[in-house]
């Protein structure tokens, strides 16, 4: 584990906070984007190859007692009509580590906000990170850190699977709240090196009290990780009045400032999308006014949650996890007006 110095005259200041809410706020809600019948839907993580756009996805059986997560990929040209592709991830019988739990998402997603959208290549090679596991069930702890590469991340059956786990609950570095489980990834390339690593891996982990915070990991190639900073960067589970969850994290750059977006869960209420910026992906600010997304209308009067937030010929699109009361659990869309 290499350790982090926090420097609070870097904390990006209230006013810099409410400009960045007003280049990302998404009111316009558009509703469902893809919605399976028999299966929940989950995790949308979006990027651009050649003329279209496509979406990593995850779907479990509602009959969670006996199925686990599998990735899919759709398409779309306008961001909002998506088409099936097929599945990604397939679940197996293998006993391996990874067999029964296969939840990927997009590696190396271009970090400039309204940039090309498109994934970076690293080592020649497209990747996708994945929460793993062998126990069949709705997230059964322990859970594990994937990863897979392919040179085409639009074939739907292409990826290679790492033979190993990049990370794990059970690492010699792991931190003392991250001893349970390993939630959603987010890898990137940071153009500003602030952590003296080219590769940064920020991802939602649960310790023993069964609370989530955000972590960080670097890499000095893109596959070999390591933990990086004694504790979370984002933690609101610890003190006080707190939330259960902060998860799902996407980290982009707008300007000099990084931005996280992801979601928050408490008590007394659904779970709902916001961030947090930083100048140093140490110091993070939460944003503590309205929202991103938060549950409003009858379609989504559970949950509303796990962003993926792009801007494109300037208008920003919100994807989420809409869930309500009917048993229903699906991606739908928010945009800026």
């Amino acid at each position: 584990m290499i350790p982090f110095v926090r420097k609070t005259d870097a904390l990006v200041t209230c006013e810099e906070m409410q400009l960045i809410y007003e280049k990302i706020r998404t009111p316009k809600k558009l509703g469902a984007v893809i919605k399976w019948e028999n299966d929940f839907v989950d995790c949308p993580s979006i990027f651009r190859h050649g003329d279209r756009f496509y979406m990593y996805f995850i779907a479990i059986s509602k009959d969670t007692r006996v199925s686990g997560y599998e990735t899919h990929l759709a398409k779309s040209a306008d961001l909002v009509n998506w088409e099936y592709v097929g599945p990604v991830f397939r679940r197996n019988d293998l006993n391996h580590w990874d067999s029964k739990q296969v939840a990927g998402y997009a590696a190396f997603f271009d970090t400039e906000f309204g940039g090309s959208n498109g994934l970076v290549k690293v080592n020649d090679s497209y990747y996708i990170t994945y929460l793993a596991g062998n126990s069949d069930g709705y997230e059964p702890d322990p859970l594990l850190m994937g990863m897979a590469k392919t040179s085409d991340p639009t074939a739907a059956d292409s990826f290679i699977r790492f033979e190993d786990p990049i990370l794990t609950p059970q690492d010699a570095d792991s931190r003392p709240k991250e001893t349970k489980t390993l939630y959603k990834s987010y890898v990137f390339t940071d153009p500003k090196n602030s952590t003296g690593h080219p590769y940064v891996n920020c991802f939602n982990a649960k310790g023993e009290d069964n609370r989530e915070r955000l972590f960080l990991a670097v890499s000095d190639d893109g596959e070999h990780w390591e933990r990086w900073g004694e504790h979370a960067i984002i933690d609101l589970a610890s003190d006080g009045p707190c939330d259960f969850i902060s998860g799902d994290p996407q980290i982009v750059l707008i300007d000099d400032i990084y931005v996280m977006f992801f979601f928050r869960f408490g008590s007394g209420a659904g779970a709902y999308d916001s961030f947090a910026c930083s100048k140093n992906l140490v110091d993070w600010t939460v944003w503590d006014g309205e929202p991103l997304i938060k549950p409003e209308f009858a379609w989504e009067n559970v949950h509303a949650h796990k962003p993926w937030v792009i801007k494109h010929d300037g208008r920003v699109y919100h994807f989420y996890c809409a869930v309500n009361n009917k048993n229903e659990r699906y991606i739908a869309l928010a945009v800026s007006e």
